[in-house]
């Protein structure tokens, strides 16, 4: 535990369904397994368990104008129980103009953290501008993302690096499969199904290997492409023999042990990404990783030889893909305990808790004297 018990405000997304979502969850239960009071504000439609969080407001995400009219009303109630909180710390996981109002209330005892976790914002945006400068600190999710921020949003503001939670707390596994040289070769995709992950793109891909049906693919997860890639299944043979969606895969152990269970990890992200939480938690089994060059995923993926990353596109991901499944068959240029030994050094959850230690016992001094270590 911290040597002081602080009032923190946690302002984010609510789910298990994206890695932003899993991160804040993770993060109010970590700050209050130390024993800080915490005040939990999130946006939701879901009925979802509760968090750890001592205290909680719920912000309505209802369609049309009575929808908006009453989200509006729910982030100024939100600001004035913030207000009332008191708190030292206010901690912003995501964009929006309600996170700005709550920076607002806070009080000017509170330390104010936006933590950035994607790169899809333009350059000199007015609104990310404002939100900026809305809070007293910017803790981007990798350096890359922090040198894009610094490139993109003029501001004096003080930034610094800080990793986000993923959801595995064991130190090690050892469930790995068995020889990939032996019987077919499985890989996976775990995630939303949504445009900017690339699953169409990566079915295209997979419709042009020369290697079905000795390798099939399992996609996991949920999303509005679910019917889209569905019929795009359905109507290939070569798809339809070696592509299973699995819908939705669970948290926890059962889902290390089904992550485990494959030879591999495609993640044909295109656009609007941070550092995806599933590459670590990939990394965690050792798993063999491909994936592309986008959002702060080469901050993982540089000078880490069990990742094959490509850049953008069909072409690129053709390639890849052929390339990732012949070395996985050599056994030769992946090695899983060695993909497991980075993540224990580098990405385990008491590496991730002790930058967050360190930034919790003086949040001040850790944003301006850069005393975080780079993930």
């Amino acid at each position: 535990m911290v040597s002081k018990s602080l009032k923190i405000v946690i302002a984010g997304p609510h789910g298990s369904n994206g890695g932003l979502e899993i991160h804040t969850t993770e993060l109010v239960n970590f700050l209050a397994s130390q024993g800080h009071e915490v005040l939990r504000i999130y946006v939701n439609n879901q009925d979802l368990p509760a968090y750890d969080a001592d205290y909680q407001v719920v912000i309505s995400n209802l369609p049309g104008f009575r929808g908006k009219f009453v989200k509006s009303f729910d982030w100024f109630l939100a600001g004035i129980i913030c207000r009332k909180f008191s708190p030292d710390l206010l901690i912003s996981t995501a964009i929006g103009s309600g996170y700005k109002v709550l920076s607002h209330f806070v009080g000017s005892r509170a330390f104010r953290i936006f933590q950035i976790v994607t790169d899809d914002y333009p350059a000199n945006n007015a609104t990310m501008l404002s939100l900026v400068k809305a809070h007293d600190a910017v803790a981007p999710q990798t350096q890359l993302l922090k040198e894009q921020f610094i490139a993109k949003i003029p501001s004096r503001i003080p930034s610094q690096v800080l990793p986000c939670f993923h959801q595995i707390g064991i130190a090690k596994y050892h469930t790995c499969v068995t020889d990939s040289s032996l019987g077919q070769l499985r890989l996976a995709y775990f995630g939303r199904l949504v445009g900017n992950k690339g699953i169409p793109l990566l079915l295209d891909a997979w419709s042009k290997l020369d290697c079905l049906p000795l390798v099939s693919l399992d996609i996991w997860g949920l999303g509005k492409l679910r019917a889209e890639l569905q019929e795009k299944i359905t109507n290939s043979p070569s798809l339809s023999a070696s592509v299973t969606l699995k819908g939705l895969y669970p948290s926890g152990l059962e889902y290390v042990k089904i992550l485990s269970s494959y030879h591999g990890l495609v993640l044909p992200s295109q656009s609007t990404e941070g550092l995806p939480l599933v590459l670590l938690e990939a990394a965690s089994v050792g798993l063999p990783i491909l994936t592309t060059r986008v959002g702060g995923i080469p901050d993982f993926a540089k000078s880490n030889p069990d990742v094959l990353m490509v850049d953008l596109g069909l072409d690129a991901l053709c390639n890849g893909l052929q390339d990732f499944i012949g070395f996985i068959h050599n056994g030769a240029y992946f090695n899983r305990e060695r993909h497991m030994d980075l993540f224990l050094s580098q990405y385990s959850r008491g590496a991730i808790e002790s930058i967050w230690f360190r930034m919790l016992e003086d949040p001040f001094l850790f944003f301006t004297n850069g005393i975080a270590r780079q993930l």
